[in-house]
């Protein structure tokens, strides 16, 4: 079984059942054919057999059985009549009844004569116009409304004479009746009178029957007007329907097939051909009728089953010679490419079609790399011999745009791009993750600037806002494909004033194009001075200033970078000047203190300045501190001694008003009011501590000379006289 299932799906078992179907097929479209012929050979034999007894039955029925009543009438009845005693027809004919009995007598006996010896002979009857009587092979009667034919005398005026009719006597039964005006031979003349002959309508059918060969068979007469006249089988409605509606075809052989009564085969004999204009016509059944046509079908159906053998055997070779380079194939795929497919249900199509499609899929993304590859070189200026530049729209301008992502990347910038609507052709361009290139397609004939796509690219940026971030360079116009990578470059290089507008900013190289070359002469010992004075302020006051500049008179790039070049030269010259290299390492200064942008790269000079002046500030506190803590020490040891700016500009070797200004800065309060401080607190600690000194030793060991005036101080400074100190005793916080 596991065999079976492998092999079942093979192209092996495909190619046999391909060609055992095709030889089914084309066995059974040959087979059908023949059949269907055969078929058609039997309805042609049945109709040309029914044809043969229906001119056999039309003779019999015209010729041979009806004529002969028709022989007796004209040869007989009518000249023995018209003979006998003096041609008492002829006189009864122009007489009345009346005095005739006798006449009337003989003739009764004549016509009853002629019904005996005429078999079928119904009764025959005459109708006198002179006298209104009748007289039959049985009655003579007086008033014909006795007569049980009244109303069928009636109509004889109307009646074709010499014609067969069919009718129905008020009994029920159905004779078949000929009509013949009187006196004989009267042609279109009014006549005197009718003879008419009645034969039985059963006798006729039975009369005919015996033609009929099997009793499936059926046999029909109609007149000219499509009425039956007679018929073998019982009443069949719908068969005299279709037999009628054959008949009106035209066609005399017609074959029907229903669920009742099988196949049935009609024909009829056209009326044309009969002396009385009937039609006659015949049904029989197919399955009655067995010819040599059933031996050719048993024939056909044996001969069919032989070539199918025999197709079988030869599709088996010829697929196994078709599949043996086939299987080599499937092998060769397979050492090629590994389908992901599963052995047991994957056949050769499966397979083939499996890498055929893998193939398919790797020529469209090579296709799309491809060509991703040559607008990315167009673009770059590598375009030569490419394929897909042709492609490009002609007859046209050609304005590039450098996009650089800020936030997300270029393959979903693309795909948004081309989701929205654009009155211009464009083409996105994927240089990297992060760089796009955009080139439009401007129509020659009409005008489009810069702000126009500047423009478009603002609606874009608003419309993907939240999802991407970028900023953009527009390049120049040119008229042909070989100057798109002059466009970009362009585009590339108006990008670089980012420097100045910022990354996501929309630049136009025809606006920059028209800024000034020239740098700003910009007075940089000012900013040097400031740094060496420590005032931070003021250099940051310069600093802006000088970004202001750069921003307000629309200078180059190149300009703007000179510029600052020059000022970070200025920054590191005062570096130098004040020895400052351990704070900042000699380097590249410029390349380190530039940015992305303008005003990042004035923010990181602010830093740098800002930490140099904040250095020298803090370089120039620290010396004058040494100075008055120097100072300090010297007023501690020599409180005993007169105190002034003159002694201790002596001392520090500064000016009296220098060191005064120094301890308003490093003290926060003046040179009287520290040396008065100090004296004081000094007073206040001998007091508290020894008390063998008196207050006036007390006075004169911190530098006062005048005790009252010592008084007058240390009250001020404590709210209390010396002496009042020295009993209270303060604690040391209070003091303090």
């Amino acid at each position: 079984m596991k065999f079976l299932s492998f092999y079942r799906d093979t192209f092996f078992n495909r190619l046999i059942l391909s060609h055992t179907a095709l030889a089914i097929v084309l066995l059974g479209l040959a087979g059908g054919y023949l059949y269907t012929q055969a078929n058609q050979m039997m309805v042609n034999e049945i109709a040309r057999d029914s044809q043969s007894r229906l001119v056999t039955a039309k003779d019999y029925v015209e010729r041979s059985l009806l004529q002969k009543y028709e022989d007796n009438l004209q040869n007989k009845v009518i000249p023995t009549i018209f003979t006998r005693n003096n041609s008492n027809l002829n006189y009864l004919l122009d007489n009345e009844w009346v005095g005739n009995l006798d006449l009337i007598l003989s003739l009764q006996q004549d016509l009853d004569s002629f019904r005996k010896t005429s078999e079928g002979a119904s009764n025959i009857t005459v109708y006198f116009h002179k006298g209104n009587y009748v007289v039959n092979s049985d009655l003579f009667i007086e008033n014909p409304e006795n007569s049980k034919d009244f109303g069928f005398i009636g109509q004889l005026s109307q009646i074709a004479p010499n014609r067969w009719m069919i009718r129905t006597l008020p009994d029920g039964k159905q004779v078949m009746t000929y009509v013949v005006k009187l006196p004989y031979g009267i042609g279109s003349s009014s006549p005197k009178g009718y003879l008419y002959v009645d034969v039985d309508l059963e006798y006729l059918k039975q009369a005919v029957a015996k033609i009929i060969t099997s009793s499936f068979e059926r046999f029909y007469i109609f007149d000219a007007n499509g009425n039956v006249l007679l018929q073998t089988a019982g009443e069949n409605p719908e068969e005299v329907g279709l037999l009628q509606q054959a008949v009106g075809s035209g066609k005399t052989v017609s074959k029907i097939s229903d669920s009742v009564r099988g196949t049935i085969v009609l024909s009829h004999l056209a009326g044309s051909k009969s002396e009385l204009g009937w039609t006659y016509a015949m049904v029989r059944p197919m399955n009655s009728f067995v010819l040599d046509s059933k031996r050719m079908k048993t024939k056909i159906f044996v001969a069919c089953c032989l070539v199918l053998v025999f197709g079988l055997a030869v599709s088996y070779l010829i697929s196994k010679r078709f599949y043996l380079p086939m299987k080599k194939l499937i092998q060769h795929v397979r050492n090629l490419y590994q389908p992901g497919l599963n052995p047991g249900h994957a056949n050769e199509y499966m397979i083939i079609g499996s890498a055929l499609n893998f193939m398919g899929q790797k020529i469209v993304s090579l296709e799309s790399q491809a060509k991703k590859n040559e607008m990315k070189n167009l673009v770059l200026g590598a375009s030569l011999g490419l394929v897909h530049v042709d492609g490009l729209q002609q007859e046209c301008r050609y304005q590039v745009v450098h996009a650089q992502l800020i936030e997300g990347d270029s393959e979903k910038l693309k795909m948004r791009y081309e989701q929205f609507d654009r009155t211009v052709p464009y083409e996105v361009v994927c240089l990297n993750s992060q760089e796009v290139a955009i080139i439009y397609f401007l129509d020659s004939r009409t005008e489009m600037d810069d702000e126009m796509v500047a423009a478009e690219l603002d609606k874009i940026k608003d419309e993907v806002r939240g999802e991407l971030r970028f900023g953009a360079g527009i390049g120049t116009s040119v008229v042909s494909p070989e100057k798109i990578p002059l466009s970009y470059r362009v585009a590339h290089q108006a990008y670089r004033y980012r420097f100045m507008y910022g990354p996501e900013a929309i630049i136009l190289h025809s606006k920059i194009s028209a800024f000034d070359p020239k740098p700003p002469l910009i007075p940089l010992a000012t900013f040097q001075n400031t740094l060496k004075a420590g005032d931070v302020e003021g250099a940051n006051l310069f600093i802006d200033e000088f970004a202001a500049i750069l921003m307000e008179r629309n200078m180059q790039l190149e300009s703007v970078e000179l510029a600052l070049l020059q000022l970070v030269s200025a920054l590191y010259e005062t570096i130098i000047e004040l020895g400052l290299q351990q704070i900042v390492p000699p380097s590249n200064l410029f390349d380190e203190l530039k940015k992305d942008t303008l005003a990042d790269t004035m923010a990181s000079i602010r830093r740098l300045s800002e930490r140099i002046g904040v250095h020298v500030r803090d370089s120039v506190k620290h010396k004058q501190a040494e100075v008055i803590f120097k100072l300090k020490a010297y007023i501690d040891e020599h409180l005993h001694e007169e105190l002034s700016l003159n002694v201790l500009s002596e001392v520090a070797s500064l000016a009296p008003a220098y060191i005064s200004t120094l301890f308003g800065e490093v003290m926060n309060e003046s040179f009287t009011e520290y040396v008065t401080r100090i004296r004081l607190e000094k007073a206040a600690c001998l007091l508290r501590e020894d008390d063998k000194l008196s207050v006036t030793e007390i006075a004169s060991l911190v530098g006062y000379r005048n005790l009252q005036y010592f008084h007058v101080k240390f009250k001020a400074r404590f709210g209390i006289t010396p002496v009042q100190f020295r009993q209270t005793k303060p604690t040391a916080s209070a003091t303090n």
